[in-house]
């Protein structure tokens, strides 16, 4: 297979990203929490200046004014690091990602069972246990929403090796299972 051919197919982001907004949509948590952690670490560090004993050098002042700042750091980072979540809208469940690791020389078998879609054919490649050709796995936790993509590494890089496919609820469920396996 040429490279060139491969690093052009979308990924499984992608593609959700391009499904109606009626089937997936993304979303992020909220900030809420990150804004009660950072009131939390300014109330630490100015409750510091009025506890008793402050003045006396005890362990108490500077305890608190650690974890004033960790808290406000902690606050910081949550409001600029929020990871995005797919949702499969008609039933309300969040699309998790799997991967599945293949031994690299089953690469081509790999990617014709997918293309296929004969998911049973799976248990008889060779697993492994890094990740220069893994099976990127996006399903709801019923399987009623599932697409699949093998990654392959070439060098220096990760490309997709096939489009990205969607599966039967029935596909879905034996891809999870093997997921639940390999845990």
């Amino acid at each position: 297979m040429e490279t060139n051919n491969i690093e052009t197919k979308p990924t499984i982001e992608q593609v959700l990203d391009n499904l109606d907004h009626n089937t997936v949509y993304k979303t992020k948590p909220s900030i809420a929490l990150s804004l009660v952690l950072i009131v939390l670490g300014i109330a630490f560090i100015m409750l510091n200046g009025q506890m008793p004993g402050a003045a006396e050098g005890g362990l108490l002042s500077p305890l608190a004014i650690v974890v004033g700042i960790l808290l406000l750091a902690w606050g910081i980072v949550a409001i600029f690091i929020r990871k995005t979540k797919y949702v499969y809208a008609p039933a309300k469940q969040a699309i998790t990602f799997h991967e599945l690791f293949f031994d690299l020389k089953e690469r081509d078998r790999l990617v014709r069972i997918m293309n296929e879609g004969n998911v049973d054919e799976l248990k008889k490649l060779k697993p492994a246990v890094n990740d220069a050709l893994k099976l990127r796995v996006a399903s709801t936790s019923d399987g009623s929403l599932c697409y699949s993509q093998v990654v392959a590494y070439i060098p220096f890089e990760f490309v997709n090796a096939n489009d990205a496919k969607k599966h039967t609820p029935e596909e879905a469920r034996k891809l999870l299972d093997m997921v639940k396996e390999r845990k």
